[in-house]
């Protein structure tokens, strides 16, 4: 881990199983903070920041992560839930979150999603292996691997990638006709 704690930002309802992921979380060595609702937690995000925030799917995680872009606020989210229906967690995947949690909170999995993030965090950005490559062939590589990881995904990698999905359609076009090979749409 990381010289300091990972902050994490837990947004859910007061009293619920959700909750308990706060304690694992600090016994995890994490730096936790509670907000009951997404207005409450975009109002800390402006004024304390985050390294990681976890959501209750309950709420509104769709909304909350187009607000979160329409200010610039870049934080990972890890959407929760407590038997969430399937389409609940993969919209709330597809409008951007990195991840489903599934609750009630298990210790082994707060624990590797922090370590993960912290890992991510302590990890220098190899900018050295970007040297002398054009932006073009960089932004190139990027949207390729991107759409990899989506699996052929275009809507989640241009939400990954901030772009909308006519640029990444016009972005894929463009590799296509230059003979680049592309992933197959999902």
């Amino acid at each position: 881990m990381s010289n300091h704690p990972i902050s994490l930002l837990l947004v859910g309802v007061e009293g619920s199983e959700f909750r308990l992921a706060a304690e694992m979380a600090r016994a995890n060595g994490a730096d936790v903070s509670t907000a009951d609702n997404a207005v409450a937690a975009l109002k800390h995000l402006r004024a304390h920041g985050a390294d990681l925030v976890m959501i209750d799917v309950c709420l509104d995680v769709v909304s909350f992560l187009e607000r979160m872009r329409a200010e610039r606020l870049s934080v990972p989210v890890i959407a929760c839930g407590i038997d969430a229906p399937a389409r609940i967690a993969v919209a709330a995947i597809h409008a951007g979150a990195r991840d489903y949690l599934p609750l009630p909170p298990e210790a082994e999995l707060i624990a590797a999603a922090i370590q993960t993030f912290a890992s991510r965090m302590a990890a220098p950005i190899e900018i050295e292996a970007l040297v002398g490559h054009t932006v073009a062939d960089v932004e190139r590589e990027l949207i390729l691997q991107t759409l990899e990881r989506c699996q052929g995904n275009r809507t989640s990698a241009s939400t990954i990638l901030g772009i909308s999905v006519r640029t990444m359609r016009n972005k894929l076009r463009t590799f296509i006709e230059a003979g680049i090979p592309v992933s197959p749409a999902a």
